[in-house]
C-alpha cells in the first residue's frame, strides 16, 4: 500500500490500542507502553520461532501477531472477543501483507470449543497436529475472574514440548505464594481499573503453570516495576499511587513474563494427574483435545 494510501486511511480509525509502525515515519496512534513491551520482548526473544504455529491471545489491534509472523511463524492465529479493534487488525493485514489468520469471536475460555474448525478441518491427506507450538498469552491474565481456566485452556491447545510465554501484572515485593485480589470495587490494590482482577507474585504465577500441566524454563522469568502513564510522558498519576496504598499496605506492582513448556500426562504425580481430570470441578483442560494418556 502507497504510503499516503496509508494515512488517508489511517485517519479513518478512532481508536487504537497498540503504537504499531505501517511504514517509516507512520505509526498507529496506541497508548505508550512501550516500556512493558519492549519488556516483553525480551522474553520472547528468548524463543524460535522459526516455521511454527502460533496463537496470540487477546490480539488486539494485532501488534505481537504481525511481530510473531516476522520472527518467522509459518502460521499465526490471532484470537479475540474484542471486536472494536478487528477493523485495526484487517487494516494492519493489508499494509504488511500478512496472512495471519483473525477469530475475533474466540473467548480465551473457549480456545478448544471455538477453535474447531482450525484444529478439525483436514484436507483430504492431510494427517498432522494442528495445535499450537506457541501460545502467547499477553496482558490478559489480571483482566480474568478465572485465569486458572484460561491457562488449562491454553494448555489444551499446545502440542506437548510446546511453549507457552505469558505476561501480567505481579506483585513484585515476595517470595511467598499468593495472587492479591484486586475484584471488591474501589479495593485498588494492584491498578486502580474495575477490569483488572488479579496480580500473582512470580512463585505463584510459576506454580499456577506448574499445577496446569507446564514447567516453567528455567531462568526465563524477568519483571519489572511498571505504572500505567497518566500523560504523554509516561509518568504514573499520584491518583494511582494513593489509590494503591488505600488499605494501610504497600504492594510493588510490576509486570512479569516467562516461558513455559506444555508437558504430557504420566510426568506429575497419578493421584494429581487424576483431580485434574475431574473436570466438573477442575474445568478448563480439554482431555479429548489434548489426547490424554494417563496409567
Amino acid at each position: 500500500m502507497e504510503v499516503e494510501e496509508i494515512r488517508r486511511r489511517l485517519a479513518d480509525f478512532d481508536y487504537w490500542y497498540h503504537r504499531i509502525e505501517l511504514a517509516p515515519g507512520i505509526v498507529t496512534p496506541g497508548f505508550h507502553l512501550e516500556p512493558l513491551w519492549d519488556h516483553l520482548r525480551t522474553v520472547r526473544d528468548k524463543l524460535d520461532y522459526k516455521d511454527k504455529t502460533v496463537l496470540d491471545i487477546a490480539s488486539f489491534d494485532g501488534m505481537f501477531s504481525f511481530e510473531a509472523e516476522r520472527k518467522g511463524a509459518k502460521l499465526v492465529v490471532a484470537a479475540d472477543i474484542f471486536y472494536k479493534t478487528f477493523s485495526n487488525f484487517l487494516f494492519c493485514r493489508e499494509v504488511f501483507g500478512s496472512k495471519a489468520v483473525p477469530y475475533y469471536n474466540v473467548s480465551p475460555y473457549e480456545l478448544t470449543e471455538r477453535l474447531d474448525v482450525f484444529f478439525d478441518e483436514h484436507f483430504v491427506g492431510e494427517k498432522q497436529d494442528r495445535r499450537f507450538d506457541i501460545v502467547q498469552h499477553f496482558g490478559l491474565l489480571y483482566h480474568l475472574r478465572d485465569p486458572l481456566y484460561s491457562l488449562s485452556q491454553a494448555r489444551a491447545v499446545l502440542k506437548p514440548g510446546g511453549k507457552l510465554i505469558i505476561e501480567t501484572d505481579v506483585v513484585m515485593d515476595s517470595d511467598e505464594s499468593f495472587m492479591l485480589f484486586n475484584g471488591l470495587p474501589n479495593a485498588a490494590r494492584v491498578r486502580d481499573n474495575f477490569s483488572v482482577w488479579w496480580a500473582p507474585t512470580g512463585r505463584c504465577l510459576a506454580e499456577m503453570l506448574e499445577s496446569t500441566m507446564f514447567k516453567v524454563d528455567e531462568g526465563s522469568y524477568s519483571e519489572f516495576e511498571f505504572l500505567p502513564p497518566s500523560t504523554e510522558s509516561g509518568r504514573a498519576s499520584t491518583a494511582q499511587r494513593e489509590a494503591m496504598h488505600r488499605d494501610g499496605k504497600s504492594y510493588r506492582i510490576g509486570r512479569g513474563a516467562l516461558i513455559a513448556t506444555a508437558i504430557e500426562a504420566g510426568s506429575r504425580n497419578e493421584k494429581f494427574e487424576q483431580e485434574l481430570t475431574r473436570t466438573y470441578r477442575n474445568p478448563g483442560l480439554d482431555l479429548r483435545r489434548m489426547d490424554w494418556r494417563q496409567g
